[in-house]
């Protein structure tokens, strides 16, 4: 009987995996799909990390703990995982998004710059900036190798012991007298603890996971991106949020809208392929923010699995069970500190930070 099983082994599985290892625990991590696949949340070759986080101070203590631990997956990997360029968050100068990046910035601890528009236009020409929009610059940014990342996991995670199943769904995890039994396409294993982490399936296991999550589909383009520039989000005047990062070395640049063309449901759990109205969006948001950039050529498609308020669920069901949703489109560069709370969560010890933001009775309840 291994003490943990993983259910997903996406970022946050493997990153629990990696946790768990390095806790001395035995580990099992079961995926339906094949190592480094395309049909969840956790691909790609970048992820954008941001060192002042617009989204609020309650995530403040989670990110400086993931700063450390993906300091440590490098060492451990013994290869470069984060490429510290800076980053920043712009939109229109007095809105709310703006006053809540600021607060962010006052209250992180970190380093900053606020720049204006004329600021924003002499260090950054490429940046298609009106008058009206100012910025947060954070020297501390940057952006994740993340599919080598999800591979450094899975490979010290392995040599720590761990046995991960690719290919291998789970049919359902019953509850034993000694734990889980999980019943799985090539046999029934059983673990001490189980930490769900199934991405866009994660509903599947959990009634009340499922009706607190919708899942999304999610396009980004990408495109020959702008020398010397770092990655950034913006908010528009019409409330569209587009993000850009570098798609790692190379010139190769990736752009994408938050909640795109806002296609949720179950059906989207599968990939659609792009067309006409997917270029066309993502070609004119490029548009908005860049200047004489061309067009998106190539596409990915993933997922996000959103709650009702945009933040991640990190609980424990009443069964025993640790809930881990996918984070609504925002959670991979929190995923080592995601993974190390959620195994504390497991074998009953007191997580690093604070949680109470993230449960799912709050989701339950919106």
């Amino acid at each position: 009987m291994a003490e943990i099983g993983i259910i997903g082994l996406g970022a946050m599985g493997l990153a629990s995996a990696w946790a768990a290892v390095r806790a001395g625990a035995s580990v099992i991590g079961f995926d339906r799909f094949s190592a480094g696949h395309e049909r969840g949340s956790s691909h790609g070759e970048s992820r954008m990390i941001r060192r002042i986080y617009s989204e609020g101070a309650l995530y403040n203590a989670l990110l400086d703990r993931a700063y450390d631990l993906w300091a440590a997956l490098e060492a451990d990997a013994g290869e470069r995982l984060f490429v510290k360029t800076g980053g920043m968050d712009a939109g229109i100068a007095g809105s709310a998004f703006m006053a809540e990046a600021l607060s962010s910035a006052e209250t992180s601890g970190q380093a900053y710059d606020v720049l204006d528009a004329a600021s924003l236009r002499r260090r950054y020409p490429a940046l298609a900036v009106p008058d009206d929009v100012m910025a947060i610059f954070a020297p501390g940014s940057g952006y994740l190798l993340s599919d080598a990342a999800n591979a450094a996991m899975a490979r010290l995670a392995e040599a720590g012991g761990a046995d991960l199943y690719w290919d291998c769904p789970v049919k359902r995890i019953d509850r034993t007298n000694g734990g889980f039994r999980i019943h799985a396409a090539d046999g029934n294993y059983d673990a001490d603890h189980v930490i769900l982490a199934a991405g866009p399936w994660v509903g599947e296991f959990d009634g009340d996971l499922d009706r607190a999550l919708t899942v999304e589909r999610q396009v980004v383009g990408l495109f020959d991106g702008p020398d010397d520039m770092p990655p950034f989000q913006r908010v528009l005047a019409d409330g569209r949020r587009i993000y850009a990062l570098p798609n790692g070395p190379g010139g190769r640049w990736k752009l994408g809208v938050y909640h795109h063309r806002k296609q949720r449901g179950p059906d989207y759990r599968e990939t659609l392929p792009v067309d006409a109205a997917d270029r066309a969006l993502l070609a004119d948001a490029l548009g908005e923010v860049l200047q004489d950039c061309p067009p998106p050529d190539a596409f990915e498609v993933c997922r996000f699995t959103n709650t009702a308020d945009h933040r991640f669920i990190l609980d424990t069901a009443e069964d025993g069970r640790v809930l881990v949703s996918a984070c609504s489109g925002h959670g991979y560069k929190f995923a080592p500190a995601i993974g190390e709370a959620a195994v504390a969560l497991a074998l009953g010890e007191a997580p690093r930070v604070y949680l109470s933001p993230f449960s799912l009775a709050r989701q339950t309840k919106l």
